[in-house]
Order: structure tokens, then sequence, then C-alpha cells
């Protein structure tokens, strides 16, 4: 049995078009430009110094040309959130599992950051407990994550409550790091958005969210996930309630778009695996847009 892993590879190449393949050969680089310094203190200016790194500010006030000194950071930390609880084991949008959009998600980012030097770790779990795996950059440790993904988000899993992960990492994880979290359709209430703001007042946050199933099509069986009984199909001709249920769904994305956009986080919606790749390049493309302006 192949890996996990080598099958999201697979699918990577399968779903990569023209764009979203520069994230395979080198595009991905460019997205985090300008964070390979971190700032640590000033000193007096010798010959030879760039004069880019002068501080103007701090040689107006001492009298002194003073020039910003830089801590190297050869490596970035990719901290992937990932919710496992139950809801993620329920039909995503386009008819997929959603625990098999998140590895697949979770998988391409980790596949392309270790590729480009980067290190990967992942904070997991749903309203009971956290799992965590620290910062590598081995193909291996990427396989457990992924595996340790599959397993965990189960129907028998306790609910998922991503509001759980962002309090503990902003809690217990100084370090710099870029976070990406990957979620379901869910309103983001008012917990949430403080956990949100701490977490986004210490690292970079890109936000996932995989697209729920309506539950209004007539052609595919749905169940409820909290006691496993079979949903009632609505049939086609009910245009009032596909429009009433549409019209609610599109105020939670809208609602949830505002805040993010507040917040300075960028979020991309997937509903499959096969929009994977795609948005994904949207994600990280909007990203380095955002933190340009």
């Amino acid at each position: 049995m192949s890996s996990l892993l080598s099958q999201v590879k697979s699918k990577m190449m399968i779903y990569s078009h023209e764009k979203t393949r520069e994230l395979l050969s080198g595009e991905y680089g460019s997205v985090f430009k300008g964070r390979s310094m971190d700032f640590d203190d000033l000193r007096e200016y010798v010959i030879g110094d760039d004069t880019k790194d002068i501080d103007w500010k701090a040689t107006a006030r001492s009298g002194n040309t003073l020039i910003r000194r830089y801590i190297a950071i050869r490596k970035h930390n990719i901290l992937l959130i990932v919710d496992t609880g139950k809801n993620m084991a329920a039909v995503s949008e386009s008819g997929d599992i959603k625990r098999d959009v998140s590895i697949m998600v979770a998988g391409a980012i980790s596949s392309i950051a270790i590729n480009h030097g980067d290190l990967v770790g992942m904070l997991s779990g749903d309203t009971e407990s956290n799992s965590l795996f620290h910062f590598k950059g081995e193909s291996s440790h990427i396989e457990q994550i992924l595996q340790h993904i599959q397993k965990a988000t189960r129907l028998d899993s306790p609910r998922g409550k991503i509001a759980n992960q962002l309090d503990y990492a902003a809690r217990n994880l100084r370090r710099k790091m870029i976070t990406v979290v990957i979620s379901d359709d869910s309103h983001i209430d008012e917990e949430c958005q403080r956990r949100i703001r701490n977490l986004r007042a210490q690292h970079e946050i890109l936000w996932v969210t995989i697209g729920d199933a309506s539950g209004l099509k007539s052609h595919i069986d749905f169940f409820d996930i909290d006691n496993d009984l079979p949903l009632l199909r609505v049939p086609r001709l009910a245009k009032a309630i596909r429009a009433s249920f549409e019209e609610a769904n599109k105020v939670t994305i809208d609602n949830r778009m505002k805040f993010f956009n507040r917040m300075g986080v960028v979020e991309q919606r997937i509903t499959g695996e096969s929009e994977v790749m795609h948005n994904l390049y949207r994600l990280l493309e909007r990203s380095r847009y955002a933190r340009i302006r």
C-alpha cells in the first residue's frame, strides 16, 4: 500500500496546471520573501555596511550613525492547525469526505514546504484533546502527520472545536511561525474570534475552510454524524427550502470573510480534492499581495 504522502503527491501532479506548477518549481519561495531576517539590535555603522540598514530615526536621536542588525533565519516554521473532530469525517460540498480533503491540503502544503527547506509541525484536535507534532523537515514526519489526521478523524471522535487548538497554539507556541488552519465550514463565534485575535497578534494566519455538503442534493444519501440516522431527502421541487438554506449559508460565509479581512487573515474555501492545488495557489498569492499592501 502506498503512503498517504505518495498518494497526495500523485494527486498534486494530476490536479496541477500551469500556474500551480510554479508552487512545485520555486514560486513558493517568493510568497514569504523578506522573512529571511529578524531584527536583533542596533550598532554603529562601519565602512562596508549596507546603507539600506541605517536606522535614520535612531541615528538622529543618538547623534551617531546606527544600523539595524539582524539574525538570519534559514528556515520558515509552518504550523498546520487541523480540526480532527467528527465533523471533519462528514461529506464535503463536492461529495468527498472532508477528512480526505484535509489530508490533501495538509500533504500538499507540507510537501511544498519541505521541498523548499522549511520545517512543518502540526497541532490537531477536537473538543477533548490536542496532539502536537514538532517542527521537522523530513518526508517521514509528514507521513506521520497525515496518518494521524486519517486515524484521528472518525465518526466516533468527539466533535471539533478549532478554538481549542487556536488557544493552545497562542499560549504554548512562541516561536515565530506561519500557521495554516484547516477547519470546516462553521460559524466563527465570539470565542473563536478571540482566539484568532490572540494568535494573529503573534503569527501570520492562513485559513483553509473545507466546504460542507448542504444535504439538499436529492440523489445523495446523507446521515446525521451525531446519531448516524439518515436525513430526509429533499425533493428537487422544494426550491424555497434550498433558497433559504443557501441564503443562510451565504450570510455565514460573508460574515466569516469580513471578520478575516479585519484581522488580516487570508482565507480560502475548498469544496473538494480536485480544487486543492488551484485554491492553494490562490491562497498563497493573496497572502503575498496582502503582505505587500
